[in-house]
């Protein structure tokens, strides 16, 4: 039986990926901060291990025995993609140096597969639509900035021979979110809500299941060793589309009132004000940068992943959100 160590087994994306590993009979070994809410994990099948970017004794003996290592474990907030200006010292130690440290024990131990959970943060904000993994990597916010100096990493690991893949993806949701679902939700009870021409332009939203059922397909897959995948969702949606999907499914929505970028751009302090007043903590969205973001369509090529791994994202946003959504009730 294959044995596989999740970093951030607490979090969405490693939460998720302990439960399908333990589905797919691979023996599971959690890596948690000792401050993380573990309860979740005590009730699987999962041993834990505590330790966290700093305890390097911690981290070779959470390697030694496992045939594969997720790394999923990341220092980000539901904003770190809209900030500039976010100098965080928690970007470098947890998503650089933790990654290093991982990488060095993961090469000594000969690990079988490290897959390396990344982020389109990476890709320059006016790349190609849909952006392939061959866009241009030049990442806007430091959060970004982070993830593109680990993937470096995990390159540099990959040439010295320790077989890696490294997958790349947007935002993603799912019961356990702490980022993305509670700031939906804060802007869903909005009475009204300005959105850039009317929140047309496209976005990606990918259920977590999808992401750690490719994952799991990619350290699997002797195609997959030294290459990048992108995890998007099916299909894209509008900003629009998703206010429609919450008002269908909670009862409840923001109003739309369509502004050009420019017009938004010259109000965006009377719009802080407002959006303080309801929903204090995504003003972020209303930065110079937040409003770049959200006046682009952004949208990955899953292609590559469909070609050689099969994937094929199972959720659609109203399925995705109809499993979300009762978690935050």
């Amino acid at each position: 039986m294959k044995r596989a160590l999740v970093t951030g087994a607490s979090g969405l994306l490693g939460s998720h990926m302990v439960e399908v590993l333990l589905d797919a009979e691979v023996e599971v070994r959690a890596l948690v901060r000792h401050t993380s809410d573990t309860r979740q994990l005590e009730m699987s099948d999962a041993e834990i291990i505590y330790g966290d970017a700093s305890h390097k004794e911690a981290i070779r003996q959470a390697v030694r025995g496992v045939d594969w290592i997720f790394h999923l474990a990341g220092y980000l907030t539901a904003y770190s993609p809209f900030i500039v200006n976010d100098e965080s010292i928690q970007y470098q130690a947890v998503n650089v140096d933790f990654s290093e440290t991982l990488l060095d024990a993961a090469s000594d131990a000969n690990i079988m597969r490290f897959i390396y959970a990344s982020s389109s943060s990476v890709y320059d904000i006016d790349s190609p639509v849909p952006t392939t993994e061959n866009a241009p990597l030049r990442p806007i916010s430091h959060y970004g900035h982070s993830k593109l100096e680990a993937e470096k990493r995990v390159r540099t690991y990959q040439a010295r021979g320790l077989p890696t893949t490294i997958i790349r993806s947007p935002i993603v949701y799912g019961p356990g979110d702490r980022h993305f679902s509670p700031m939906a939700m804060r802007l869903a009870k909005l009475p009204v809500l300005p959105l850039v021409e009317g929140g047309r332009n496209l976005i990606d939203l990918v259920y977590v299941r999808d992401v750690t059922e490719l994952m799991l397909q990619a350290s699997r897959a002797e195609a997959a060793i030294g290459k990048v995948y992108n995890a998007g969702p099916a299909r894209p949606t509008s900003i629009r589309e998703l206010v429609d999907a919450f008002r269908r499914l909670t009862g409840h929505a923001p109003r739309i009132i369509p502004v050009p970028l420019a017009t938004l751009s010259l109000v965006a302090s009377l719009a802080k004000r407002f959006v303080a007043r309801f929903a204090p903590s995504s003003m972020a969205i209303l930065s110079p940068t937040g409003l770049a973001i959200l006046s682009r369509d952004s949208r990955l090529d899953i292609s590559r992943a469909r070609n050689e791994l099969n994937y094929n994202p199972r959720f659609s946003l109203k399925q995705g959100l109809a499993s979300t959504l009762p978690f935050y009730k």
